[in-house]
């Protein structure tokens, strides 16, 4: 069955496709808000807030004023691995990445997804003080494993996917092995990831 990114409200009773004044799907009004995981250590997805700034892990600040959505996917959008893909295997290759709705073993999967003026920038947010080369890794295989099924679900998209931004108030500077694991990202899906607190669109 294909996988609906796009999907509300989500199957997730901590979800917040429904449950928040700024729900999955729905336009985004503010000129300045946050994307948070607070919660995500709680399998809650990653959610909109425009009330308290000191929880945001990355601000938004949209000058331009055209619509903006986020659509969470960790904790939301169920994708199960069906292919032979394998993130330890330095030989991988695209064809070898497929997903299903159903499964046995999920994907790694980011935060979600920023989509406003033809652009899709898909967000992973780290929040705990693991060592970098652990953290970069991860949030590297999750970029790669949630675009590629993007890319596989919805093909009309895929040209929108723009450079997605990895988000870790934590830690200031360049991490070890960050370069390496951005140079990895752009081999498998065709663009690098990104590092911001905080965007303007």
């Amino acid at each position: 069955m294909p996988v609906d990114f796009f999907i509300t409200p989500c199957a997730n009773p901590a979800g917040n496709c429904t449950t928040y004044p700024l729900p999955c799907l729905t336009n985004i009004p503010n000129d300045r808000f946050g994307i948070t995981d607070e919660d995500g250590g709680n399998s809650t997805p990653a959610r909109v807030d425009n009330v308290d700034p000191t929880i945001w892990d990355l601000t938004v600040v949209n000058n331009s004023g055209v619509n903006v959505i986020f659509k969470a996917v960790d904790w939301c959008v169920p994708i199960y691995r069906t292919g032979t893909y394998n993130l330890d295997d330095e030989t991988r290759t695209a064809a070898q990445f497929s997903s299903d709705n159903i499964g046995t073993e999920l994907i790694k999967r980011c935060e979600g997804f920023l989509q406003f003026d033809s652009k899709i920038l898909f967000i992973e947010i780290k929040k705990r003080p693991k060592k970098p080369s652990e953290w970069i890794k991860d949030a590297r295989g999750k970029f790669e494993e949630t675009i590629l099924s993007f890319k596989e679900h919805h093909p009309h998209l895929a040209s929108q996917i723009v450079k997605p931004i990895l988000v870790n108030t934590l830690h200031t500077g360049l991490a070890t092995s960050e370069m390496l694991q951005k140079r990895i990202l752009k081999d498998k899906i065709g663009v690098e990831f990104e590092r911001h607190n905080s965007i303007t669109i």
